[in-house]
């Protein structure tokens, strides 16, 4: 093995037990809500629509040991925090070309761990974390499914989603990719578990958190056509 292949394998490995990691901080963060509202659980302490996604996230901090609150891109101190992230495969943002996830879109709140990790806090705003929510039908590169008029089917379905956290295990470092060193998580009423999309590294946490070594994902080039 060269020694750059040895670098290069051994900051994959870096990497995979960070996630892994973070993903068990971020459960036992969860529990601990739970505890110190005195309702075992139940994720829905946490996750009061009454409050907004930055008052949620200044309850989860003090569950993660000198973590620091960003409230946004905009917070003194806080700009380096929020970054360009590529998905784990291609993915339009309702466009016809590779898109990108600002790290918490600029405005989502972040929690800054002593290790150099970021916490993206997402509240649904979900009475009790269930909703009836409408969305559009979209095949796995983000593009609308249409039906036999060329029109785009919209559907409406029960979700019981507290939150999605999404978190980058070394921050601004690279790879800056779903599915590396940037996993995300849902948080519903009663457990927590790996993302269900693709483009948001779903296939590679699942792995990773099951004990494999290896990341899942494709390349692409932000802005180009899928498949360039």
């Amino acid at each position: 093995m060269t020694l750059p292949s040895l670098i290069q394998k051994n900051h994959d490995k870096e990497i995979i037990v960070r996630v892994r990691k973070l993903y068990s901080d971020i459960s036992n963060a969860a529990m601990k809500a739970q505890a110190d509202s005195g309702v075992i659980g139940d994720n829905s302490v946490l996750f009061n629509p009454n409050q907004t996604h930055a008052e949620t996230a200044k309850k989860l901090v003090k569950y993660f040991n000198g973590a620091k609150f960003c409230q946004s891109s905009n917070q003194k101190g806080c700009y380096n925090y929020y970054y360009d992230i590529k998905y784990a495969q291609f993915y339009t943002n309702d466009a016809s070309t590779g898109g990108k996830w600002t790290a918490g879109d600029g405005w989502l709140p972040a929690i800054i761990l002593n290790n150099g990790g970021i916490v993206y806090v997402h509240q649904r705003n979900n009475p009790d974390c269930y909703a009836e929510e409408s969305y559009t039908v979209r095949d796995e590169y983000g593009y609308p499914i249409l039906d036999e008029n060329g029109k785009e089917q919209v559907r409406t379905s029960y979700v019981s989603i507290c939150s999605v956290i999404t978190f980058d295990v070394n921050g601004k470092k690279l790879p800056n990719r779903f599915g590396q060193d940037v996993q995300q998580v849902i948080i519903y009423k009663d457990k927590i578990t790996p993302s269900y999309q693709k483009h948001t590294g779903s296939e590679s946490i699942k792995g990773i958190l099951s004990g494999s070594d290896k990341f899942i994902y494709s390349d692409y080039s932000v802005g180009a056509e899928q498949g360039k």
